[in-house]
């Protein structure tokens, strides 16, 4: 598995992050354009901090936004393919819900002060260009330090980490660590692009075959090098740890075929599983308990989905948990002239299953006039043969 790793120890901006990127071997080109496009230029030269390389990335731009709509609205018309465009407008909401709940204002109205020059929207532009540009597998990242001391802001001298920053770690749990300077060390933009970007935070490093390392370099001296490390590699084809949430909630008055539809539903809006069981509820009334597995940063999303559709007045939310999941890849195989995308998993170098996708064979089986089982059929055992293993 193809694997992204930060490592924040001498913490985060959203240059560092898009210097290390570039450093690493992003495509120069698509993140310049992404950068022009949303209004900024870009200067790139090598620096060295105690004999280390590092690419310092700076950019240039005089102009600033103020509201989220607007931000939106740079983002939207830019240049970012649709993914890249996905991974940036979440970083922006990150820092838009950050920035609601410090100064206590509803998040459409938030202004963002150190936030809102148009460099902080070419530092996300960038680097979400840059990590469509490497397209790993999976983002790991370890705690980033925040540094210390205080920092001058809009507001006034404030502690380290900045409010902005601490909520962005507050609300994404994740882990962080003081030091090891009196500077700040972890900007929110840094924070923000981290939270939406990384999969998992680990405690040390992991297991990683390194291909390429990249140094972003910050612009400040801080009485160490001033450096974002991001590393390039192969990780061992194990189980992949997972954080995800699980939300809950009971109906006594809601159809099956509501049901039904609200399923298909949670799952278009990112849900990874839904499950509806029948249950008995307080006065012997019949009901269901809906139960949606879901990524942490899309649980408020899909709790407003279960209440809007059910009329549910309330969800229960448990805490962030670890799933174990199989290495999975999607591949396509040819079926009387159709092609059919086949889910692999795998845990190590051993194949656990082959599932076509049941709604293409479907879809092929009504326009050939055939049985569907047929078709499932000859997609499962081509997929295996595909994946290295043949049917007994």
């Amino acid at each position: 598995m193809r694997a992204l790793l930060f490592d924040p120890y001498c913490g985060a901006s959203g240059d560092m992050i898009l210097g290390a990127l570039m450093d690493l071997g992003a495509d120069g080109e698509s993140i310049r354009s992404a950068v022009e496009s949303v209004g900024c230029g870009l200067d790139v030269n090598e620096s060295r901090f105690d004999h280390i390389r590092a690419l310092r990335v700076k950019v240039l731009s005089d102009k600033s936004f103020r509201s989220l709509g607007e931000a939106r609205d740079i983002l939207k018309a830019s240049t970012l393919s649709s993914r890249a465009l996905e991974r940036a407008l979440r970083i922006l909401e990150i820092m838009a819900s950050a920035e609601s709940r410090v100064h206590g204002v509803d998040k459409e109205d938030t202004r963002f002060h150190e936030m809102g020059s148009l460099d902080a929207l070419a530092d996300i532009a960038g680097s979400s260009a840059a990590m469509e540009s490497l397209s790993p597998d999976r983002i790991l990242s370890t705690a980033p330090s925040v540094g210390g001391g205080i920092t001058d802001t809009s507001h006034g001298m404030l502690p380290v980490p900045a409010p902005a920053t601490l909520e962005i770690l507050r609300s994404h749990r994740i882990p962080w660590r003081g030091g090891p300077v009196p500077h700040e060390l972890l900007t929110p933009t840094g924070a923000a692009i981290l939270a939406a970007s990384v999969d998992e935070f680990l405690e040390h490093h992991p297991e990683i075959v390194a291909e390429h390392v990249g140094y972003g370099a910050g612009s400040r001296e801080i009485g160490m090098p001033n450096l974002l490390r991001a590393i390039l590699g192969e990780i061992p084809n194990h189980m992949i740890h997972d954080r995800v949430v699980q939300i809950e909630t009971n109906v006594d008055d809601v159809t099956g075929e509501i049901l039904g539809s609200l399923i298909d539903r949670l799952m278009k809006e990112g849900a990874l599983d839904v499950t509806v069981v029948p249950a008995v509820m307080k006065k012997g009334r019949s009901g269901s308990v809906i139960s949606i597995i879901s990524r942490e940063d899309e649980a408020r999303k899909l709790s407003a989905v279960l209440m809007r559709e059910t009329g549910s007045l309330g969800v229960r939310v448990f805490p962030a948990f670890h799933r174990l999941i199989a290495e999975r890849r999607t591949e396509s195989v040819e079926i009387m002239g159709r092609s059919v995308p086949v889910k692999i998993g795998s845990i190590g170098e051993e194949i656990i299953s082959v599932k076509p996708e049941h709604d293409i064979c479907r879809q092929i089986a009504e326009e050939l006039n055939v049985p569907v089982k047929d078709i499932v059929r000859m997609a499962s055992e081509r997929g295996w043969s595909i994946a290295g293993r043949k049917i007994d």
